[in-house]
């Protein structure tokens, strides 16, 4: 059997599909014309491995997390501003 190599852009692509839009690996293969056995690795190794998708993926949490930080603390500032006046 030969070893076939794919463009990083189809790769990231099919991860993108699975992760970001909730297909199955079956349906993001078909889409893309790929086996599903490959797609299945290609996400089962971005879920496991550093990769710029999981970088999104951390950054996406973190804008996430500071925003409910930030509106917890605006909320904090209202309250003490209202009580010093």
């Amino acid at each position: 059997m030969r070893v076939r190599f794919y463009p990083d852009e189809l790769r990231d692509e099919a991860i993108r599909l699975v992760v970001e839009h909730r297909l199955t690996t079956s349906e993001a293969a078909s889409k893309l014309g790929l086996r599903t056995e490959v797609v299945r690795v290609w996400v089962h190794r971005s879920r496991y491995r550093k990769t710029p998708l999981n970088d999104i993926e951390q950054l996406r949490a973190c804008v996430k997390r500071l925003a409910m930080e930030r509106d917890a603390f605006a909320g904090i500032a209202a309250d003490f501003l209202d009580k010093a006046i």
